[in-house]
C-alpha cells in the first residue's frame, strides 16, 4: 500500500484546498485579517512582453528579446462575513492617502501575501503546505459586492482585487517533511 507522501508525489497538485495569510512589515493588527478564509482566488499570473530585432546581415528573420515583465491583479472572492470590516479598512486606507484626509501620518497600506496550496485529503489536523506563492508589496484596487436581490437563492459575495509588484512561487521539496516556507 502506498503511503500519502508517495502518492502525491505520483499525483498533480489539487487546486481546491488552499489558505491565504496576510501580513508584513508595517502593518501592524491595523486590518486584523490574519489568515482568511476564501472561496476564490485567481490572477497568479505573469507574462513578459517580447520586443523583436533584427541582426545586421540576418534581414530574413527576427531574433527576440525579452522585455519587461508584468504580473495580473490577483482578485479573491468570498462570502460576506458579519464583523469583519477588514477589506474595507484596508480599501479606505488607500482612499484617505489618495484624497489627503489620512492627516500627517499616511498608513502603509501595501503588504505581503502568502497564498498556500495545501495537501488534500491529509490526515491529521495540519496540513502541509505542497506550494505557495507570495505576493510582494499587494494593496486593493477594487471592493465589490454582490448583487442585492431578494428572489436569489444565494450567499452575498465579497470581492476583492489585488496589485502587486510581483509574486515568487516555491514547491515544497520534500513532502513527508513540514511543508513550503516562504
Amino acid at each position: 500500500m502506498a503511503t500519502q507522501a508517495t502518492r502525491l508525489k505520483e499525483d498533480p497538485l489539487r487546486s481546491f484546498r488552499f489558505k491565504v495569510v496576510f501580513g508584513g512589515a508595517g502593518t501592524g493588527d491595523r486590518y486584523k485579517f490574519g489568515q482568511a478564509g476564501f472561496m476564490n482566488v485567481s490572477g497568479l499570473s505573469m507574462t513578459t512582453e517580447v520586443i523583436p530585432y533584427r541582426e545586421g546581415g540576418m534581414n530574413t528573420t527576427t531574433r527576440k528579446m525579452p522585455g519587461q515583465s508584468d504580473f495580473s491583479p490577483v482578485s479573491m472572492s468570498r462570502g460576506l462575513m458579519v464583523g469583519e470590516p477588514a477589506m474595507m479598512l484596508w480599501m479606505n486606507d488607500l482612499f484617505d492617502a489618495l484624497q489627503g484626509s489620512a492627516g500627517s501620518k499616511i498608513p502603509d497600506f501595501r503588504m505581503n501575501i502568502d497564498i498556500y496550496l495545501l495537501a488534500h485529503p491529509w490526515p491529521g489536523p495540519d496540513p502541509i503546505a505542497l506550494a505557495g506563492w507570495r505576493l510582494l508589496n499587494a494593496w486593493p484596487t477594487s471592493v465589490a459586492f454582490s448583487d442585492l436581490d431578494a428572489g436569489a437563492n444565494s450567499i452575498s459575495i465579497n470581492q476583492m482585487s489585488l496589485a502587486h509588484e510581483g509574486w515568487y512561487f516555491k514547491l515544497n521539496p520534500d513532502i513527508s517533511g513540514t511543508g513550503v516556507v516562504l
